[in-house]
């Protein structure tokens, strides 16, 4: 998590450097559908997105940053068995995703259609159902007095999101297809069960405003 963090404020002060910019349009609004393959899906059905990133102008180099987020959902169920306080609690739930991250983008122009080679990194996280999962201890009496607590049923895995995609636009309308790779037990190794680090393959229709 702290090098996610750092990784975005480097992005930030490397394109509020960039002095010598050409107009860039502010906000893209996307729309997908995607596929993750995980080897404890018992079902695969391809899922939608949407998102809203905010482009930074582009510097000389015709490279711009991306800032931004996208909720997807899918109907692909997984099963498995999650890992708590040395206890296993089977899983059986269907797919929602959250992302928030960054982008840094190259731009190309070729027979006056423009073409964008995407690098993400971001952080995504799955939530599902948390069937028979037991909660965390309880507050304290007096903590409970001043806390608002809503029992969502639901938990959740989160992980970087390392993509590299293409982008083909015609005037403000593009489409964009990225693999990408998510190491789910990077941070959840005693939770998440070996093999749960998953790949993701996205298409997308973007507008830019």
């Amino acid at each position: 998590m702290r090098a996610f963090v750092i990784f975005l404020l480097f992005c930030l002060n490397l394109s509020a450097q960039n002095v010598n910019t050409e107009k860039c349009e502010g906000s893209l609004i996307e729309f997908g559908s995607f596929l993750n393959f995980n080897k404890f899906k018992t079902k695969q059905n391809a899922g939608v997105y949407a998102g809203y990133w905010y482009r930074f102008p582009a510097d000389e180099s015709k490279t711009h940053l991306e800032l931004g987020t996208n909720f997807g959902y899918s109907k692909s169920l997984y099963e498995f068995n999650y890992g708590k306080n040395g206890l296993l609690y089977p899983i059986r739930s269907e797919e929602f995703v959250w992302n928030l991250g960054a982008r840094m983008i190259k731009g190309y122009e070729l027979r006056n259609n423009k073409i964008e080679w995407t690098s993400e990194f971001s952080l995504q996280t799955l939530f599902f159902n948390d069937g028979d999962i037991p909660k965390d201890e309880p507050l304290e009496k007096s903590d409970k007095e001043n806390t608002i607590y809503i029992d969502t049923h639901s938990a959740s895995f989160s992980t970087l999101k390392i993509g590299q995609g293409i982008r083909f636009w015609k005037n403000n309308v593009g489409i964009g297809v990225q693999a990408s790779y998510l190491p789910y037990r990077l941070w959840y190794k005693q939770t998440a069960p070996e093999g749960f680090n998953t790949l993701s393959a996205e298409a997308s229709l973007i507008f830019k405003f």
